[in-house]
């Protein structure tokens, strides 16, 4: 059996995270790999790009005009046809998977060289109408029963679907509106009362990420890893559009959201347009082509558990992470652990023991928004990049998932010696 190969984190880039309906809102998810596609090969010195095995691209909330957003944003990007390229859906964790996969092909001797990219647009997610609207009501009179022209005018495939109710392709309007459904603010509050989360601990949290992201934009930090966009209309954006100066008492005159106890549009995470990219190489060709990487991808961890905890899944994914590289939560120097929700995020801190000065230092969710298909791979550059500005050893980049998921990420420093 082949011994394994070790596999580097060669660049990172991203996006500036827009707001819904924001400067990035004109954006196909596609543009938006495109984009970051170009920059990170042009950020790992990648001269001969036909030397990339593999793209693999999370994407939560895909469009069926664009099927297979990483081929279509390869060809956006104008990189070589010869590269393999396919998309993933795992709901929040499909930019971690996708991360996952490049590192496992990467790993075994099936490529030498990858990128994995997350990308979402929850500005622009396609509305649908259920195929069962076709074959009732007036739908099922117009295909079946009115004259004739009118039926060769609207097929038995199905009529145009303006006479169904059109949905976004983020959820279902009855999981957002019944509170007896159960859906992410219920299972945020279920974690954060079995840890016994309070409104204040949440709303102080959630201050804090915003305080962080603001200090994180000031200082450069978060420049270090956006590259900007020109927008036809808008213009050059340069900065995350999601943070901003508030402060715990601001946030406590927030009314709950679905009923809940805890959870407030000020400590959730936002919705947000962005793609990220990280460059996946092996140690060997890495040294071959100069590549100076950030950090090693030690291991990926996916996990599952009951959708009523799912706040959760990252307790399951960090322990199974930790066991099996002979780790404790105090060996890991730096944590990235998403913020769905800041009950939910606070929840798994304590349930794992967290410092949590050790958490999300640039903003997190919260403060960021949480993008779903790129947040995974985000977490992860963004956990190796610090650990390339800070000397620390280890770093974890973990989020839950929706339907009762976990996944998790260790990142370690790589020495160039």
């Amino acid at each position: 059996m082949n011994t394994p190969k070790k596999v580097l984190i060669g660049a990172f880039v991203r996006t500036p995270i827009g707001k819904v309906g924001g400067k990035l809102s004109r954006l196909e998810a596609s543009d938006m790999v495109a984009h970051v596609l170009k920059n990170v090969t042009r950020r790992a010195g990648i001269k001969d790009l036909s030397l990339i095995d593999l793209i693999v691209t999370g994407h939560a909330v895909q469009s069926y005009f664009e099927p297979n957003t990483a081929r279509v944003s390869a060809q956006k990007a104008g990189l070589p046809d010869n590269i393999t390229a396919y998309t993933i859906q795992h709901q929040c964790a499909s930019g971690i998977n996708a991360a996952h996969a490049v590192w496992s092909a990467l790993r075994q001797g099936e490529a030498a060289l990858g990128i994995a990219c997350g990308v979402e647009s929850m500005s622009l997610p396609p509305l649908i109408v259920s195929g069962r609207q076709r074959y009732s009501g007036l739908n099922r009179w117009l295909t079946s029963r009115a004259p004739k022209f009118l039926r060769k005018m609207f097929k038995t495939y199905g009529p145009l679907p303006f006479f169904g109710l059109a949905e976004s392709g983020l959820g279902p309007i009855k999981q957002s509106r019944d509170p007896a459904v159960l859906n992410m603010i219920k299972t945020a509050q279920i974690v954060g009362d079995l840890m016994g989360i309070t409104r204040q601990e949440a709303d102080e949290f959630a201050a804090r990420s915003q305080s962080n992201a603001l200090a994180a934009m000031a200082s450069g930090r978060l420049a270090a890893e956006i590259e900007p966009i020109a927008i036809p209309g808008v213009g050059l954006v340069e900065h995350d559009e999601f943070p901003r100066q508030t402060s715990v008492e601001t946030l406590a005159k927030l009314p709950e959201t679905a009923r809940s106890r805890v959870v407030t549009a000020g400590n959730a995470s936002g919705m947000g347009d962005g793609a990220c990219a990280l460059v996946l190489v092996t140690e060997d060709l890495a040294k071959e082509l100069g590549i100076v990487p950030l950090a090693e991808l030690v291991d990926v961890v996916l996990t599952g558990r009951h959708a009523l905890t799912m706040g959760l899944g990252p307790v399951d994914a960090v322990n199974e992470l930790l066991g099996r590289n002979a780790l404790a939560v105090g060996d890991i120097g730096y944590w990235e652990l998403n913020e769905a929700f800041a009950a939910q995020a606070l929840a798994c801190i304590h349930r794992l023991g967290i410092d949590i000065e050790k958490v999300n230092r640039n903003g997190g969710g919260v403060s960021l928004s949480h993008p779903l298909g790129m947040t995974g791979a985000r977490i992860i550059g963004t956990g190796a990049l610090e650990l390339s500005l800070t000397g620390e050893e280890f770093a974890v980049a973990t989020l839950c998932v929706g339907g009762g998921q976990g996944a998790a990420a260790l990142i370690k420093a790589y020495n160039h010696n």
